[in-house]
């Protein structure tokens, strides 16, 4: 199955946006709007600008250990036991982040579709698509990227026939918010650029490593990008004061295009976009069990994954609604963030501890 994990660096790219954009999309413009108004387009460049140079400096960390993961590292840097502790802390965090991302996926098609489907019917079958493609590896989960990325034609598609809905005046005046208020907001723009850091648990599986940055940097910019013009478009549509009220304003941008022969637009937009949010879902399901491989010394065998199967299931039924769910998304934000910082502390270590640090 090794060789099934095998991926090139623009699927690495793929991996990074899709994880990034499949479900930010979806719930930004509201955080914004709440906190920064109609500035809220610029939080997110300021963001992006952080995450770049994050990025760029994880990147680093990764080129100085060769093909060597972030666990491997740990261990060199810290020692085996400390390794082994900020290890298992690493492990939690991609769980949790699994766990969250299915609770929010099975929440969003009760509300918005199958809404009298009780969660326990409605969990085993949206999230078994995922668990079959993670246990096929990480080659098969970033060839079915090439088919969800037809899905992200929908945004343009959508902000063109919008167009005369527009209101420029709802995006002015610039920087009305504030400098304080804004840079603030970097805190929940962060959650939607969550993903990048996968690099540091995917890089050992990626061939042609000298490319991964320009893929990886790249991915970053076009989330960048597809999250600025999803921002202002429904601001620009809505203004600032409604758009804090809707809790998917994503999806709400298609519901005022008026289509006599499709009618309920809004239902195909949710549908075609299940897709590239499960994508996001599927990034992290195989790299917390991959994690649960590694640490715990656990075997990938059908009683293992069976088992971790169940376990992500039974815990992502606890949170009963989508405030709950905001609740635990809040907290992975801020452990994204920390996790963020600890690499960047990891690389600094590296000059001073060198242990399998590559002498050329």
């Amino acid at each position: 199955m090794e060789g099934n994990n095998t991926i090139r660096p623009i699927q690495l790219g793929l991996i990074v946006f899709i994880t990034q954009t499949g479900v930010g999309i979806v719930m930004l413009p509201a955080t914004l709007a709440k906190e920064v108004g109609h500035d809220g387009w610029i939080s997110v460049i300021i963001t992006s600008i952080a995450v770049i140079i994050l990025s760029a400096l994880i990147m680093l960390l990764m080129k100085r250990y060769s093909d060597k993961g972030i666990y491997d590292i740990n261990k060199l840097i810290y020692g085996k036991i400390i390794g082994l502790g900020f290890n298992i802390l690493l492990v939690a965090y991609l769980l949790a982040a699994t766990v969250a991302g299915a609770s929010l996926f099975n929440i969003f098609i009760r509300i918005t579709i199958l809404q009298a489907t009780p969660s326990w019917a409605l969990a085993p079958v949206i999230i078994l698509p995922s668990f079959y493609l993670v246990w096929q590896g990480l080659k098969s989960i970033s060839r079915f990227l090439y088919l969800s990325m037809i899905n992200y034609l929908i945004i343009p598609i959508l902000i063109i026939l919008l167009y005369d809905n527009f209101k420029g005046s709802f995006l002015l005046p610039l920087g009305e918010a504030g400098v304080l208020p804004m840079l603030y907001s970097v805190k929940s723009c962060f959650f939607a650029f969550i993903g990048f850091e996968l690099i540091v648990f995917f890089y050992p599986w990626v061939s042609e490593k000298k490319k991964v940055f320009k893929w990886y940097i790249l991915a970053t910019i076009v989330s960048t990008f597809i999250f600025v013009s999803t921002v202002a478009a429904t601001t620009a549509v809505f203004g600032e004061n409604m758009v804090s009220l809707f809790s998917m304003p994503f999806f709400n941008l298609s519901r005022i295009y008026n289509a006599p022969i499709l009618e309920r637009v809004d239902l195909y937009l949710i549908a075609i976009w299940y897709i590239p949010m499960a994508c996001s879902m599927r990034s992290y399901i195989f790299a917390a069990f991959d994690g649960l491989q590694k640490v715990f010394m656990i075997k990938k065998n059908r009683l293992s994954y069976f088992i971790f199967f169940a376990s992500v299931l039974i815990l992502s039924s606890i949170p009963k609604d989508i405030n709950q769910i905001f609740m635990l998304i809040d907290i992975i934000n801020y452990a994204g963030m920390f996790i963020s910082f600890f690499l960047v502390l990891c690389l600094i270590l590296s000059f001073i501890r060198k242990k399998g640090v590559k002498t050329r």
